[in-house]
């Protein structure tokens, strides 16, 4: 089901003031943000709220200036994206127009994802999802190019875990 970029905020809601347990780099360039009680799912162990940032560009800064892109090396993205696990939640702007969404973390450290590129955008006969927010009761939130933003059962062969 689609949502309005407004109604997909208000999802967040839970989250704003609490710090993830854990803030790790995956596979490739995935980062996933665990919030919430520790579930075991097969061999891993994720929050009641896993946030996925999956196949979108991202630029992380802090008030000093400093700057980690997708495109930065590895070990400097790890290093950074731990230490996220330090900062609550503050906020999440998502930018309808511009696909877009800033994650902030603390004291203004923030987190802006948006799509690789509009070409890459517009010529993927099936684009992945930017992110999805795992939330309890085996839903999901989504959002994927072309500015789409649904909510759907996790639970289903697309999102099965």
């Amino acid at each position: 089901m689609r949502v309005t970029s407004t109604a997909a905020r208000r999802y967040f809601d839970p989250l704003i003031g609490k710090r993830p347990w854990r803030a790790s780099l995956g596979w490739g360039s995935f980062l996933t943000f665990e919030f919430g009680q520790r579930v075991r799912r097969g061999q891993f162990w994720h929050g009641s709220w896993h946030l996925w940032l999956y196949m979108c560009s991202r630029r992380l800064s802090d008030p000093q200036g400093r700057v980690v892109t997708s495109e930065s090396p590895r070990v400097s993205i790890g290093r950074v994206v731990n230490r996220l696990a330090a900062h609550p939640l503050t906020g999440v702007e998502i930018e309808r127009r511009g696909r877009c969404t800033t994650f902030e973390f603390g004291r203004k450290v923030s987190l802006r994802c948006a799509p690789f590129s509009q070409e890459e955008e517009a010529n993927n006969i099936d684009p992945a999802d930017y992110w999805m927010l795992f939330m309890p009761r085996h839903m999901v939130l989504v959002a994927r190019p072309g500015s789409r933003i649904s909510i759907q059962r996790s639970d289903r062969a697309q999102y099965k875990e």
